[in-house]
C-alpha cells in the first residue's frame, strides 16, 4: 500500500473579506491559489483548506482532526479573522511545532501576536502582483521545508509550559474503536451499562479492550 502523502491544513478566510480595522476588501482565494497552495503541493504536500475537506453533517470533527494530525499548517492571520485566529489558536494548543503563520502586510496585529514570527506579502485587494508572487513563493518555500526538517518549537504554548505533552490519536485507538462499533451487538457489559450514549472516554476503553483482544 503507498504511503499517504503528507498533509498540509491551511487556516484562513474564504473569499472576499474586509479588515475592518481598515476597510481593505481582500479576494483571499487569490491568496490560496497563487501564494499558498502551489508551494505546498510544489513540496510533495497534500494541501487542505477547510472548505475542501469532504464531510457529512458538522464540520467541527474533521477540522479539529486536520488541526491536530496536518504534518504542517500554514495560517493566513489576513483580515483578521476570527476563525483563523481561534483555529490557529487550537493548532498551537495541540501541536508545539510545524505551524508557519503567514499574512498581508497591512494587518495591525494583536498584542498577543507580536512575539510570534508573521510572514508578510502584499495584496492589492483584487489582485497580487506577479513580482511579489514569485518573492512570497520562495520565501514560504523556505519556510516550510525549514519547519518539516527542524521541527523547533513555534507554539507560544509549549515555548512557555515547559514540559507540556501534546495528545495524540493513536491509528491503532482509533482502528480498534471502528471495529468495535461494526461489531454485532453484543449483551451489555458492566462498563457499557454505565452509560446509554458511549461517550470519548467510553469509547477510548471499548477501544483499548479491542486492542488487548487481539
Amino acid at each position: 500500500m503507498p504511503e499517504k502523502p503528507r498533509r498540509c491544513f491551511v487556516v484562513m478566510g474564504f473569499g472576499i473579506k474586509t479588515d475592518y480595522a481598515t476597510g481593505r476588501k481582500l479576494d483571499l482565494n487569490k491568496s490560496y491559489r497563487l501564494l499558498i497552495k502551489p508551494v505546498v503541493e510544489g513540496l510533495g504536500l497534500e494541501c487542505i483548506r477547510a472548505d475542501e475537506i469532504r464531510h457529512s453533517g458538522s464540520i467541527d470533527v474533521p477540522m479539529y482532526k486536520e488541526l491536530l494530525k496536518a504534518d504542517v499548517v500554514v495560517a493566513d492571520l489576513s483580515t483578521a479573522n476570527v476563525n483563523a485566529f481561534y483555529e490557529l489558536g487550537i493548532r498551537h494548543a495541540l501541536r508545539p511545532y510545524t505551524t508557519v503563520v503567514i499574512s498581508e502586510d497591512k494587518l495591525a496585529y494583536p498584542f498577543d501576536l507580536n512575539h510570534i514570527k508573521i510572514t508578510s506579502y502584499t495584496h492589492l485587494g483584487d489582485a497580487i502582483d506577479y513580482e511579489e508572487v514569485e518573492r512570497f513563493r520562495r520565501e514560504l518555500g523556505k519556510t516550510l521545508e525549514a519547519v518539516l526538517q527542524t521541527k523547533q518549537f513555534d507554539s507560544p504554548v509549549y515555548t512557555y509550559l515547559d514540559g507540556l505533552v501534546p495528545p495524540t490519536l493513536q491509528d491503532q485507538l482509533e482502528a480498534a474503536i471502528a471495529e468495535k462499533s461494526r461489531e454485532s451487538p453484543r449483551a451489555p457489559s458492566p462498563t457499557r451499562s454505565r452509560k446509554k450514549d458511549p461517550t470519548l472516554s467510553l469509547l477510548a476503553e471499548q477501544g483499548e479492550e479491542a486492542i488487548r483482544a487481539k
